[in-house]
């Protein structure tokens, strides 16, 4: 009889034990919340607020990668610039003159690279996939992945700066050899099998200056071909550009040859060179680029933003008259449809894209391995300090080919919404609005911050040209009276 009010005693003790626990407990962390935000940040946890504040998160780590190891801090996949200029940019759609057009309207988006060659490279639409080496940067798996999506879409995939890979030159319909700084990569037989080459005097996010790789972090087949050496080093393979160029137009006369540049402040002055030497393409690389291992202080502040690079180039080769010469590429930074449709605009024959088609690949794999890994190590070179799982090819291919189609559907959109059947006629059109009065004076673009009043300005201008004429009218009816009154007192 005595057991029941300990039974119904004990758990109201312990409810109110903890309930008393955790007041007093409250009470306690609210006091020293409430001590601590009197105090000196520098002596508390809030000082994190003001380093967050002033130093943003990405920042903060790059700077504890540098605390971890002595050496350059490293992230893979691009940068945005300070102004974003494409963000800056947007359409003018089309109403009554032109008409937009229908769904059903056929819009060609096929684009042929080095036309004057006897072999150009023609691609179903302005997307070319970036250069991104075997070895060096992506896995023998990612790299097949996307030879076999650039195959089903029509377009072309580049090699990078890797080894050279077979199975990759197997599924690749339409094949650019990169010739980049590592010696690796400069193989008289393996440009016989190319359909364009490109040759890396830089880029972006590397600028021109010599690169050092550190061996553990690439697969044997890479680490062998670059010589087994104790540090695999990227430096310029040839002592002029010219050299390479003329090496390489003796060995293929037939494709196109291209050089890739970083997009620099003084654009005007490489294309000014560039167009003197016998090459067909020029890629130009803007800041926004990424690559993998490069150092983060040169890829997060050199160079100029892809939009910029691109207005300038085409200014400059169609003032010229050079533009039907060159076929003029770039890459950095490219996000989708939208961003393609803007620099075609511009004066783009087509853009490469790399980070955006690598997100792709890992859509649905990202969450298979058992045990977590960074996304980005799915599609990375294997080595021994990454053993992620291996990609599913298939799966990766089918992903990549699916945003290759729907990046194809949404260029269609664009392109009969500003009334438009052909790329020629999106760059002579023009049709763009800048969204700030910096973006319109930079592209000379009309900036939708301005209301214009078209039927007063026209007006205007009729009468001022009604007046300017009336004007000429009145002086010769002048002189016309002043002869014949010098006729009428002659006679009188």
């Amino acid at each position: 009889m005595t057991v029941w009010p300990l039974v119904v005693a004990v758990p109201f003790l312990t409810i109110l034990i903890i309930a008393v626990v955790a007041y007093l407990g409250f009470r306690y962390i609210a006091g020293r919340i409430e001590w601590s935000m009197g105090n000196p940040p520098r002596h508390t946890f809030w000082e994190v607020l003001f380093t967050l504040r002033a130093h943003s998160l990405l920042s903060l780590l790059l700077t504890l990668q540098r605390a971890h190891t002595p050496q350059p801090a490293e992230h893979a996949m691009g940068s945005r610039p300070k102004v974003d200029w494409l963000d800056y940019i947007g359409f003018d759609p089309a109403t009554f003159a032109p008409m937009p057009q229908d769904q059903t309207t056929t819009v060609d988006l096929t684009v042929t690279i080095g036309p004057i060659r006897p072999r150009p490279v023609t691609v179903s639409m302005p997307v070319l996939i970036a250069p991104m080496g075997y070895g060096i940067g992506l896995a023998a798996e990612t790299k097949v992945a996307l030879a076999q999506a650039s195959s089903l879409a029509g377009i072309a995939t580049a090699t990078g700066e890797g080894a050279y890979l077979p199975e990759e030159r197997a599924y690749a319909a339409r094949w650019i050899l990169q010739e980049g700084r590592g010696a690796w990569s400069h193989q008289a037989p393996v440009r016989s099998l190319a359909d364009m080459i490109q040759l890396q005097w830089g880029q972006a996010s590397e600028g021109g200056a010599t690169v050092t790789k550190d061996p553990s972090e690439l697969p044997f087949r890479m680490w062998k071909a670059a010589g087994k050496d104790e540090a695999v080093i990227k430096a310029a393979p040839y002592e002029s550009v010219s050299t390479w160029v003329n090496e390489v137009r003796l060995q293929c006369p037939d494709i196109p040859i291209g050089i890739k540049i970083p997009a620099t402040q003084h654009v005007e002055e490489d294309l000014a060179y560039l167009v003197t030497l016998p090459i067909d393409v020029v890629t130009l690389d803007g800041s926004e680029a990424g690559s993998a291992g490069s150092p983060a202080v040169v890829s997060d502040h050199f160079g100029i933003a892809t939009a910029l690079a691109v207005h300038r180039a085409h200014h400059w080769l169609t003032q010229t008259g050079l533009r039907e010469h060159i076929t003029l590429l770039v890459s950095g930074g490219i996000r989708g449809a939208a961003d393609m449709a803007r620099l075609v605009a511009l004066g783009a024959d087509a853009v490469w894209v790399g980070s955006e088609p690598l997100i792709a690949a890992l859509h649905g794999q990202v969450s298979d391995p058992w045990v977590p890994v960074p996304p980005t190590e799915l599609v990375f070179a294997r080595s021994s300090v990454n053993r992620a799982p291996r990609l599913d090819v298939g799966q990766a291919s089918e992903q990549v080919v699916n945003w290759l189609e729907a990046t194809r559907s949404e260029l269609k959109t664009i392109m009969r919404t500003l009334g438009l059947t052909t790329l020629n006629e999106l760059r002579r059109a023009r049709p763009l609005i800048a969204r700030t009065q910096a973006a319109a004076d930079v592209f000379g673009l009309p900036f939708d911050g301005d209301i214009p009043s078209p039927s007063w300005n026209a007006s205007l201008e009729e009468l001022t040209a009604s007046y300017s004429v009336l004007n000429q009218v009145l002086l010769v009816i002048g002189q016309n009276v002043g002869a014949w009154n010098q006729r009428a007192d002659g006679s009188a």
